[in-house]
């Protein structure tokens, strides 16, 4: 698992974890999807991964997730999946920029993808934040770049906090990109009493 910090937030990207069968592909193709806009497609559930056909999926899914939380992020913290679904882009098509409230991780897995890039947005490089010049850049790096890409195929793995603002760039395929998306929540006891910060999420 290749990580690359942005501004100190984890950006976890695993190539070729898992590769789904023709069984597992129908699924996720044959799922509805809402009314598509420019291309890009977004299934009707956000329970996708409940289906049973998709099972060893789920399982690669929540077991990366919580390889994040545990030896990326270092917490002892306990997560759980909160919703999961799919979306198709098309040839030419994108996904466009955003961000996911109320999620603690993120994963996104490309079920079918000939090639591409995801990227993440930051708003404003490391070095602009104290005084927003605009530096004259020699070669791009975390340190000077608003925006950092990584390029994805199939069977890779992206984990990352849900309110990093992420996109796609157009698929020049003709072949469809598929990918399966997840959100995770943190459960249990959150602070303690001594620093009156004690929460309980069930």
């Amino acid at each position: 698992m290749e990580i690359v910090n942005l501004k100190a937030i984890p950006i976890a990207h695993d190539k070729n974890v898992y590769y789904v069968d023709g069984k597992e592909l129908n699924t996720i193709k044959k799922t509805k999807y809402r009314t598509p806009y420019d291309g890009f497609y977004l299934s009707q559930t956000v329970f996708l991964l409940k289906n049973k056909a998709l099972t060893s999926l789920k399982k690669i899914i929540i077991n990366k997730a919580k390889e994040y939380v545990r030896n990326v992020l270092e917490i002892k913290d306990e997560i759980y999946l909160t919703q999961s679904w799919s979306t198709i882009n098309t040839t030419n098509s994108f996904h466009k920029l955003h961000a996911h409230p109320n999620t603690f991780i993120s994963i996104v897995y490309y079920a079918q993808c000939r090639g591409g890039y995801t990227y993440f947005d930051l708003n404003a490089s490391p070095i602009r934040e104290g005084f927003n010049f605009q530096y004259t850049v020699s070669k791009g790096n975390i340190y000077n770049s608003q925006t950092w890409e990584f390029s994805v195929r199939t069977g890779d793995i992206m984990v990352f906090p849900g309110h990093i603002r992420h996109g796609s760039t157009p698929n020049k395929s003709h072949q469809d990109r598929i990918i399966v998306g997840a959100n995770f929540f943190i459960k249990g006891k959150l602070g303690s009493e001594k620093d009156v910060s004690l929460i309980t999420i069930s």
